[in-house]
Order: C-alpha cells, then sequence, then structure tokens
C-alpha cells in the first residue's frame, strides 16, 4: 500500500451549519471532535479519516459520503433510534450491503457493510 497519503477528510457542504451539526452529531453519535472555526465541524471516523461538515451555501447538497461499518443492521437501528429513517439495506455485486440517508440538504450520506466471504 502506497505511503504517499496520511490522512483523508470527506467534505460536506450545508446551507444550514447549526441544523446540519445536529444531524450529523446524531448520525454519528456524538459531538463534533473539533470546531476549529465558525461554521466548521468537524468528527475523528477512524485514525485517519474525518468527516468535516462546512456551512457552504452554494454547494450544499452536492456531497456525497460513504462510511464502513462492521454491523450495517445495527447502524440502522442506531439511525431509527436517532429519528433518521433509513431503507433497506441494498446488496451490491454479492460484495457490499448498503443504507443511503440524506441530510436536509440532499446531501448523501451512506454506510457500508462488507459481505462475508469477500
Amino acid at each position: 500500500m502506497p505511503d504517499k497519503f496520511d490522512d483523508i477528510a470527506a467534505v460536506i457542504a450545508t446551507r444550514d451549519y447549526g441544523a446540519a451539526r445536529s444531524w450529523y452529531s446524531r448520525v454519528i453519535g456524538r459531538e463534533p471532535d473539533l470546531e476549529p472555526v465558525d461554521g466548521v465541524a468537524e468528527w475523528q471516523i477512524t485514525a485517519t479519516a474525518w468527516l468535516q461538515l462546512v456551512e457552504d451555501p452554494q454547494r450544499a447538497g452536492k456531497s456525497a459520503v460513504r462510511i464502513g461499518v462492521a454491523d450495517l443492521d445495527a447502524q440502522v437501528a442506531e439511525l431509527s433510534e436517532s429519528g433518521i429513517a433509513a431503507g433497506e439495506p441494498t446488496v451490491i455485486a454479492d460484495m457490499v450491503k448498503v443504507v443511503d440517508v440524506s441530510d436536509a440538504d440532499g446531501n448523501e450520506v451512506s454506510f457500508v457493510e462488507e459481505v462475508t466471504g469477500h
């Protein structure tokens, strides 16, 4: 594996920072790890992956992020408990199960579980 890069951040643009910050806090299950400047929130998802929420009305609704999970059913249940409706998981190419949800801006957040045996 190349060691050219150290980490990655997925950036989600929003029109309404306060509402989106609340929604992503519910999705992730905790408040942001960092809020370095006004209109920016960051959650550390893994040791080297971050989700960054930015107030940017011009780009709002045009973002998509996929988050890998070990147990998709548990993730869907957690979303439901947080008041976020998710559809039924879809299996893609017998490799992954995916559930998509959308935030208020229409940004797509997908949760992906690898299908065992691959």
